[in-house]
C-alpha cells in the first residue's frame, strides 16, 4: 500500500462547538502519515486556544481576518508551498471521520491514479442520509448537484467511479494541482469554488472520482446558520452567477440564466415538497 504523506486542512472561523470533534476523529485514524494544519480565519470564540489546550502535534496558520471560504484556503496554500507535503485533505470543521475514511481514499489512488482528485461519501450528521455521493453537472442547465442527496444509505448502493466534481467539504487533492492552478478562484465567497476547481483540473487532464468506501459526517452548513438559512441561499445565489459567468462565454451565460430562471418555480416547490414530507 503506498503512503503518501497527507496534510490535512481544516479551515476554521467560530468552531468552538464543532472543532474538537473534527480534530479527534482524525487522531484515531488508522491511516498514519498525516499531519493536521488549523487554518483559522480570524475566529473570535476562544476555539483555537481549546484545541491548542487538548490537542499536542497540531499546526496553525493564523489569519487576522475573516477571508472567507477560498481566500482562507489560498492564503495557507500560500503559506505552505516550500512543504514536502503529497496531498492536502481539506476537511471542513463540522465534520468527523471515520478511523478507514484516509486509507480507503489513499487505497483508490492505486486503482485510479495519483494526479486526480478525491472524494468520499459524505453522510448528513441528523440521520446519516446521503448528503454526497459525487457530483453531477446538468447539461441543462450547467448548475452542479449532488447524487443521491438525501437518499438513505443502508439502501442505496453505490460503487467508486469517476465523478463530475468533488465537494469542497472533504476533498483529497494532490498538493501538485493546487501549485499548478493556484488554488482556489477568489471570485467565489462559500459555493461553487469547488466545481471552479475541478473543472480547471480537468482542463489539465486530472479526473475526479468519489470514494464509496470512505465515509465523512458532517453537521451540515454550521459555519453559516443552517442548511437552509438565508445566508447560505444568498452566498448560493451570488455564486451561481458567478460560476457561469466566468466558465461560459457571455451568449451561453445569458441562455443558462434564462432557463434556470424558468426552472427556479419548480426548484422552490420542490424544495418545500421535500421540507413538508419530511
Amino acid at each position: 500500500m503506498i503512503t503518501p504523506k497527507v496534510n490535512i486542512l481544516i479551515l476554521n472561523w467560530n468552531g468552538k462547538d464543532i472543532l474538537y470533534d473534527c480534530i479527534n476523529s482524525i487522531f484515531n485514524s488508522e491511516y498514519k502519515n498525516y499531519q493536521v494544519t488549523i487554518i483559522d480565519n480570524g475566529s473570535t470564540d476562544n476555539s483555537i486556544n481549546k484545541v491548542k489546550t487538548d490537542f499536542e502535534k497540531l499546526n496553525f496558520i493564523l489569519i487576522k481576518d475573516n477571508l472567507g471560504y477560498s481566500k482562507g484556503y489560498n492564503y495557507a496554500f500560500n503559506e505552505l508551498k516550500k512543504s514536502i507535503d503529497d496531498y492536502y485533505f481539506l476537511l471542513n470543521n463540522d465534520t468527523m471521520i471515520k478511523k478507514n475514511t484516509i486509507s480507503n481514499l489513499v487505497n483508490a489512488i492505486s486503482i485510479f491514479g495519483k494526479n486526480n482528485i478525491y472524494g468520499p461519501k459524505i453522510l448528513n450528521n441528523s440521520d446519516e442520509s446521503i448528503w454526497y455521493g459525487g457530483g453531477r453537472i446538468s447539461n441543462i442547465t450547467k448548475l452542479a448537484s449532488h447524487i443521491a442527496l438525501n437518499n438513505k444509505n443502508i439502501v442505496t448502493e453505490m460503487k467508486s467511479q469517476k465523478t463530475d466534481f468533488v465537494s469542497g467539504c472533504a476533498m483529497l487533492v494532490p498538493k501538485k494541482i493546487i501549485d499548478t492552478i493556484g488554488g482556489f478562484n477568489e471570485l467565489y465567497n462559500f459555493y461553487y469554488e469547488d466545481v471552479d476547481l475541478c473543472l480547471k483540473a480537468k482542463n489539465q487532464g486530472s479526473l475526479c472520482f468519489f470514494v464509496s468506501d470512505s465515509i465523512v459526517i458532517h453537521k451540515i452548513s454550521s459555519s453559516i446558520g443552517g442548511r437552509y438559512s438565508l445566508s447560505k441561499l444568498r452566498h448560493m445565489i451570488m455564486s451561481t452567477l458567478k460560476y457561469l459567468y466566468s466558465n461560459y462565454n457571455i451568449i451561453s451565460f445569458f441562455i443558462y440564466l434564462i432557463i434556470n430562471l424558468l426552472l427556479l418555480p419548480f426548484k422552490i416547490i420542490f424544495i418545500f415538497l421535500r421540507l413538508a414530507i419530511k
